[in-house]
């Protein structure tokens, strides 16, 4: 509970932020140094980096996992994989109606619509790619090594993910630290459920 108050905290203490005026400066320079390392070889690999925190990749990728699930019997995480999905953009959406922020005004390399606060691939990719992670850490079994690698890899790619967005020039640094903090309190919350339902499976298979 106390990481989900901590990631809860830090997304309500950026929402608060950004609307200052010297962290709307610290946003801009942090989006114009971006702008400022653009070549050719790093806007192609953070294009890259930006769709795999997209639906189009994320949906094929949901429908991978669940088949090797299905193959281990995992109904329910299968289940809340989905649910996860769904939940977090659905989330997502109703957060950037309520703080309406636009998108930066810079010169950007793609076009992204909607609004800009929290940002979506942040946090979609967050609670995603972290409740994967977590699947295959439960799957695998108490190997720590695989463990810290699986963490070590998810958490790179989240982080790639969310610069991409800085980079492309459709999200504030701001965005992508909420979308981060909104994406893992989810993300966590779910994981308590999960673990909680889980759990009493197990008790009743026991019983039986």
């Amino acid at each position: 509970m106390k990481k989900i108050a901590l990631y809860l905290f830090l997304f309500v203490l950026f929402a608060l932020m950004y609307r200052f005026e010297q962290i709307q400066q610290i946003d801009n320079y942090a989006v114009k140094g971006m702008e400022g390392l653009r070549s050719e070889a790093f806007t192609k690999f953070f294009l890259v980096m930006s769709e795999i925190g997209s639906i189009k990749v994320e949906l094929p990728l949901l429908f991978f996992v669940s088949i090797i699930l299905l193959f281990y019997g995992r109904i329910l995480s299968i289940i809340f994989l989905w649910f996860t999905l769904n939940s977090v953009r659905f989330l997502n959406f109703e957060l950037k109606e309520f703080f309406h922020r636009e998108r930066p005004s810079f010169d950007a390399v793609i076009n992204a619509a909607h609004y800009s606060f929290p940002s979506g691939h942040s946090m979609n990719s967050a609670a995603v790619y972290g409740f994967i992670c977590y699947l295959l850490i439960e799957l695998n079994g108490t190997n720590e090594r695989r463990k810290k690698w699986l963490i070590g890899m998810t958490v790179l790619l989240i982080g790639l993910i969310g610069i991409s967005r800085i980079y492309l020039g459709v999200h504030y640094l701001f965005d992508v630290l909420a979308g981060f903090s909104a994406g893992m309190a989810w993300l966590l919350i779910l994981i308590k459920v999960y673990e909680g339902i889980n759990s009493k499976i197990i008790d009743k298979t026991r019983l039986t």
